[in-house]
């Protein structure tokens, strides 16, 4: 499985759609995976395609965006939501955020800018919980953001290889594939010399031997979500 973001549009202009349709693909680490044109066929899409992120227009026939947002706010499994409008009434961008929405772009939308904003939203609760449970077991240096960032992939793409799992601090610091897999296992050296209680929580015990960075990583990503 890819470590790219999947994106779900949702937007009534056909125009609009097409544009998205022919930039998605050609922007880094997005994934199109389908167009809803009104606001019934998006939530009937979110449940079944399971979208990391939707691009959700407010103007829509048959049931808007906002109505989709509150939909939404009963699903514990809800994308991450970035509204697009030409609506900039301030009334209505709190409206929306505070119905669930992550990000509120006024259109037109620079494209360029979606990469970066999606892999944010959709990780950054997700880092943050993996950097305290780093922190809990007494990691530290360069391999501990590393780790978060890459748990943070295998946890939204349990399948994705190590290549993916570390390309967000490869791209971010500007470093290479080497690099990253060196820190990581001068982190892991360490946590598994000294073992505190809550490495051996997310170990199950000690290990005979120390864990590969991979192994140790998808045991960081399952305990993002309480599974352990």
């Amino acid at each position: 499985m890819s470590a790219h973001i999947r994106v779900l549009v949702a937007e009534d202009d056909p125009a609009a759609r097409r544009l998205l349709a022919q930039a998605l693909p050609g922007l880094p680490g997005l994934t199109l995976c389908g167009m809803a044109a009104d606001g019934l066929e998006c939530l009937e899409l979110i449940g079944r395609l399971r979208p990391d992120a939707v691009l959700l227009d407010l103007v829509m026939p048959g049931l808007d965006g906002l109505e989709v947002l509150r939909a939404l706010g009963r699903r514990r499994d809800r994308p991450v939501v970035v509204v697009t409008s030409q609506v900039a009434h301030q009334g209505v961008v709190k409206c929306a955020l505070s119905l669930g929405a992550s990000y509120y772009l006024v259109k037109p939308v620079n494209t360029q800018t979606l990469p970066q904003l999606l892999r944010f939203l959709c990780g950054a609760p997700l880092e943050r919980r993996a950097l305290e449970l780093l922190e809990a077991m007494g990691a530290a240096g360069l391999g501990m953001e590393a780790s978060a960032r890459a748990a943070v992939v295998l946890h939204q793409h349990p399948d994705a290889l190590l290549k993916e799992a570390y390309a967000p601090t490869i791209a971010g610091q500007h470093t290479c594939y080497g690099s990253v897999e060196k820190n990581i296992r001068s982190m892991v050296d360490k946590l598994h010399a000294n073992p505190t209680p809550a490495y051996l929580t997310l170990m199950d015990g000690l290990p005979p031997q120390r864990p590969s960075n991979l192994v140790f990583l998808r045991r960081l990503a399952r305990a993002l979500d309480g599974q352990g």
